[in-house]
């Protein structure tokens, strides 16, 4: 709060009425897993529309979610293929405490992996709908800080898109979509893409080919899909710099990394059918999701000798039933089975010191849910959530090291929540929520544990109040939380074996933890052309016991800030200028807080959009004033190591549509 950027930003805030992404009456879906015509939850829920999306101007899904209040977007290579997204304050373990979402589908995986928003293009997204606070009892695992979830476009009738992009680093990509009705009730949409790019850095390329298609049909009460997803993406790996090397020249790589790579594919294959029964409605979907990748991975100064391989194979059946039960009053409800099978391998040759070793470590996971929610309108000014949860978990795993001979890990847990929504208005809201969390340990979790131990289930209670509120132009959404966490899972580099070098490290259950912010979106439409949002997120991640008593959890920015201004020229050109702020915040691993904080973070974006009938041509430049950053950096005990992020850099995007 003492930077002269986060003052500015919050002067801005004082003086101007600013962002949100939300407004009292979109059709939403998150908050209770059923569409509805406006949100009638006790959650907080910022929306992105497409129009929002298509003049942001970004080129990966990652950059969308920059700026939404709470959010913190740390990007491993600049250029969205690996991120950490963390909602509330987290940080190396953000991928396990942030749920994502497509079309209700989940993205996270059985380990720490980030989520594949890479695979996901801003063109192909109808909205993105961002719950901020736990889901617990709705979503259950992984709903810790809040749920992500992307609803792409539906077939439209008979209309079809090409674009291309070029931009900086030699990038050069190519999409197509198609969408159109062949019968009254049966329709498509294809999606397909390709790029590639050399990145920022030295020994960072990429090769990446998507392709999508959805078949589509809806007659009367009844609608049935079949899905079909293929993605191949090929990417170097530059590895970490110290911070000598980052300053000298951020571009550069240690030779032991010269042969580093990921390649990955993955194919996806969904269906599924719901159908009206009165007042009930019934939905079942079945998941199948493979993701199979081949990786060459060294330690600095020691170059690894062969690749190795981690696949993963995750199935999920989710039937699912809502409505409205009359009871003297309405009781909107939803209700259904989370049904969940995970198969994880890895196997990851490497030279340490010399010495050749291997790790290796397998999963086999199975998860049932039960859980339902009710949302009773108690008055015209009052309604009510309450919902609960029962999960059943089951692992059987291998690891090289901790467990050789194998292990299992079985668990139960009850959640709950309870909320209130009053309605001083039609455009007034305000909430109370309180709900339970929960995560059950990441099979590469496990497997990095002391032998022999199992690491406890991390729990959790969320407490926030918000106020939702719109007056003419202005839109403002604001909520103040509490989030308390038990045995929370993570890496402590202070623990493990010594073999004359320092510790080791171990993941463990730490003491208490506790996260207490405040969210604040604003918009205002000042004149027809201009129109200025603001987004905040304030957090204190800090130890409430044990060893780090008193200390800030390490990787989390106190404050992020965003500021947008968008001008319109004429009818077809649109102009805009984005003011982007994290402050300084200790590296990922320092929990002792020993080493002292990395420098802020600020970078200025700006771009153009131009629209003519069929034709639109978007211009963005980030990094306008050429900041040399690391958003990612770590330190456990070894010195800070650093993953640059790009310097300025552009991208330009001329598209044409058609009947």
């Amino acid at each position: 709060m003492k930077s002269s950027h986060l003052i500015m930003a919050g002067a801005c805030v004082l003086m101007l009425p600013l962002s949100s992404f939300a407004d009292l009456g979109p059709i939403v879906i998150t908050p209770t897993r059923t569409e509805q015509a406006q949100n009638n939850s006790s959650a907080t829920v910022y929306l992105l529309t497409a129009d929002q999306i298509e003049s942001s101007g970004v080129s990966t899904t990652s950059e969308i979610l920059r700026g939404i209040p709470g959010i913190q977007v740390d990007d491993l290579f600049g250029n969205g293929s690996q991120v950490n997204i963390s909602v509330r304050g987290f940080s190396s373990t953000a991928n396990a405490n942030t749920l994502v979402l497509v079309n209700g589908r989940r993205l996270n995986y059985s380990d720490t992996a980030s989520p594949d928003l890479h695979h996901i293009l801003p063109r192909d997204i109808e909205r993105i709908e961002v719950l901020v606070g736990s889901a617990g009892s709705l979503y259950g695992d992984q709903a810790v800080g809040g749920v992500i979830n992307i609803i792409t476009k539906k077939s439209v009738d008979n209309f079809h898109q090409v674009s291309t992009r070029v931009g900086s680093f030699d990038y050069r990509g190519i999409d197509f979509s198609s969408s159109r009705r062949l019968a009254p009730s049966l329709a498509y949409r294809l999606s397909a893409g390709t790029f590639e790019a050399d990145h920022y850095r030295d020994h960072s390329a990429e090769e990446n080919a998507s392709f999508s298609g959805v078949l589509e049909y809806d007659k009367d009460a009844n609608s049935f899909f079949i899905e079909l997803q293929e993605i191949n993406n090929d990417l170097e790996l530059p590895g970490a710099l110290l911070e000598d090397e980052f300053k000298d020249d951020p571009t550069q790589i240690n030779p032991a990394f010269s042969n580093d790579f990921r390649n990955e594919d993955t194919r996806v294959f969904r269906m599924g059918y719901a159908g009206d029964f009165g007042a009930h409605r019934f939905s079942i979907d079945a998941t199948r999701r493979n993701t199979d990748a081949e990786i060459f991975q060294s330690f600095r100064d020691n170059p690894s000798e062969t690749a190795g391989f981690d696949d993963r194979e995750n199935n999920s059946i989710n039937p699912k039933l809502s409505g409205s039960l009359f009871t003297g009053i309405e009781i909107p409800y939803v209700g259904g089975i989370d049904l969940e099978e995970v198969d994880y391998a890895l196997e990851i040759p490497f030279v340490f010191f010399g010495l050749p070793g291997e790790t290796t470590s397998s999963n086999e996971q199975e998860s049932k849910s039960l859980y339902f929610q009710i949302n009773p309108r108690l008055s015209e000014m009052a309604q009510l959530t309450f919902g609960m949860r029962r999960t059943d978990v089951e692992n059987d795993f291998i690891d090289g090291t901790a467990y050789p001979d194998g292990g299992d890990y079985d668990d139960d847990i009850t959640v709950a929540e309870l909320g209130l929504a009053y309605y001083v208005d039609q455009q007034t809201r305000i909430t109370a929520r309180l709900d339970q969390n929960f995560r059950f340990a990441k099979v590469n979790e496990l497997a990095l544990a002391a032998a022999g131990d199992i690491l406890d289930t991390q729990t959790g209670d969320s407490f926030e109040i918000g106020l939702d509120l719109t007056r003419g132009n202005t839109q403002v959404i604001v909520s103040i939380y509490r989030l308390d966490l038990e045995d929370e899972i993570e890496f402590d580099p202070t623990v493990g074996p010594d073999f004359g070098f320092g510790p080791t490290g171990l993941n463990v259950n730490l003491d208490k933890t506790r996260r207490d912010g405040l969210t604040l979106s604003l918009f205002s439409q000042l004149s027809d052309r201009f129109g200025l949002n603001t987004e905040i997120g304030i957090v204190d991640a800090e130890f409430r016991s044990g060893t780090f008593k008193g200390k800030n959890i390490s990787g989390v920015s106190d404050a992020i800030a965003k500021l947008r201004g968008d001008y319109r020229i004429n009818d077809s050109f649109m102009t805009y200028l984005e003011y982007n702020y994290s402050s300084p915040r200790y590296a990922q691993g320092d929990n002792a807080n020993e080493f002292g904080k990395i420098r802020s973070i600020t970078v200025y974006n700006a771009g153009i959009v131009y629209q003519y009938k069929a034709w639109e041509v978007n211009f963005r430049v980030n990094n306008l004033a050429d900041e040399e950053y690391a958003e990612f950096v770590t330190n456990n005990g070894f010195g800070a190591a650093y993953q640059p992020s790009p310097e300025r850099n552009f991208m330009i995007t001329a598209g044409y549509s058609f009947e």
